[in-house]
């Protein structure tokens, strides 16, 4: 298809074969192409230019993207290790810098980034960050944008224009422990940045959890956006990352669930800038700590692997007032390893399947009619740090 494109555009005149297609077919065409390829279609003509550029075509765009989904896997590796770049290479120097790497840092992480296609065939991009810091996790993501934290600071970065951008340093957190969530609001076309951090002095006393909030628009410089700290507190010790649904970032509690009118889930909303709690289901309990939260078709979901023996309950919100919740599906696990099943989780799901990461290491469909798992064999072996779903988008952090 790329191929066709090029062989059909004569430079900036606009080419004699392309001019003569249907303006709705070229669009229809360019809206199915990556990114980078149509970064370099804009300099094709000028009414290519006008169509990629149009505000009517990225919406389009994304929309179509966020039903084909690409995959990425990352490999962090976390050591503090010259940077041997050769600074003759001039392939290698433009890949770095368009990666929004500093090629002349003495020392740096590295973060190698692969993009393939959501069935694991086909091949798009691979490309490096280098990173003056100790990357410590990769917030859970699935749309344009990931964000990578480090022990004070936090980096997002679209993988479809390889930009990278350093956000304001946050709130110190005196128990050095990061809590945060990601999350893209569309109504407003913007990513909202969760923190939440200790600011208790006397760490042997009770914690004192403040929360500050950053928002991310499209185009504006993410490099000089600003944290606003709420007036609200978090009421409780949380882990894992926050989710958003509908307006409303969600953790689980740090503490086991083992005892009926116990707290098990807390919820920050939005548009209130308030803290609350989420009661779980009646009758379950988690006493390892193990439950997990994910969301699924736009609704806040409780994956609960610890209740049965082998199989993975999934917990659907149906009403955020009441707090009802409804198991929806039940998943025999079976087929994996014991040690593996604390780490099975659900990325997603459409067209009667559900797709289950197993341990950052696998990818697994779960079909929702025949009850049956279908592994994707053929994704690149290797010991990838985080595997992550993403849609190719024109998100601008405003670096460039």
């Amino acid at each position: 298809m790329a191929s066709f494109l090029v062989a059909t555009g004569t430079g900036t005149g606009g080419g004699s074969e392309t001019s003569s297609l249907p303006p709705d077919l070229i669009f229809n065409i360019l809206s199915r192409l990556p990114v980078k390829a149509l970064g370099k279609f804009k300099s094709v003509s000028k009414r290519w230019l006008s169509i990629i550029t149009d505000p009517y075509f990225l919406v389009i765009y994304r929309n179509r993207s966020l039903h084909y989904p690409n995959l990425l896997l990352l490999r962090n590796c976390n050591k503090t290790t010259p940077n041997l770049h050769d600074d003759d290479d001039d392939d290698d120097d433009h890949a770095q810098s368009s990666a929004g790497i500093q090629n002349k840092t003495p020392y740096a992480n590295v973060v190698e980034v692969l993009s393939l296609g959501f069935d694991g065939n086909h091949f798009l991009d691979q490309f490096k960050i280098d990173v003056n810091d100790i990357i410590l996790d990769l917030l859970p993501s699935k749309s344009d944008l990931l964000c990578f934290a480090a022990e004070n600071s936090f980096y997002v970065c679209n993988p479809s224009t390889q930009e990278f951008v350093k956000l304001p340093e946050p709130s110190c957190c005196t128990s050095r422990e990061v809590n945060a969530g990601l999350g893209y609001i569309s109504s407003r076309n913007e990513y909202v940045l969760i923190h939440l951090f200790d600011r208790s002095l006397d760490l042997s006393g009770d914690s004192d959890f403040g929360c500050e909030i950053m928002r991310l628009t499209d185009g504006g410089c993410a490099a000089n956006c600003s944290w606003k700290v709420v007036d609200s507190y978090c009421p409780y010790v949380v882990r894992g990352w926050g989710v958003l649904v509908k307006n409303v970032f969600y953790w689980m509690i740090w503490e086991p669930y083992d005892h009926p009118g116990y707290e098990a889930i807390v919820s920050f909303d939005l548009d209130k800038e308030e803290f609350g709690t989420v009661s779980p289901p009646e009758g379950c309990f988690d006493p390892r700590a193990v439950w997990s939260l994910v969301e699924l078709r736009g609704l806040l979901c409780l994956v609960d692997s610890a209740s049965r023996p082998f199989i993975m309950d999934i917990w659907v919100l149906k009403d955020c007032v009441s707090h009802e919740w409804v198991k929806e599906y039940s998943i025999d696990l079976n087929g994996f390893g014991k040690e593996l099943l604390e780490f099975i989780l659900p990325l997603d799901q459409w067209d009667g399947e559900i797709l289950i990461d197993v341990k950052q290491e696998s990818l697994n469909f779960y079909n929702l009619e025949n009850k049956s798992f279908k592994r994707m064999d053929n994704l690149i072996v290797g010991e990838w740090t985080w595997l992550r779903l993403y849609t190719e988008s024109f998100f601008s952090l405003g670096s460039r």
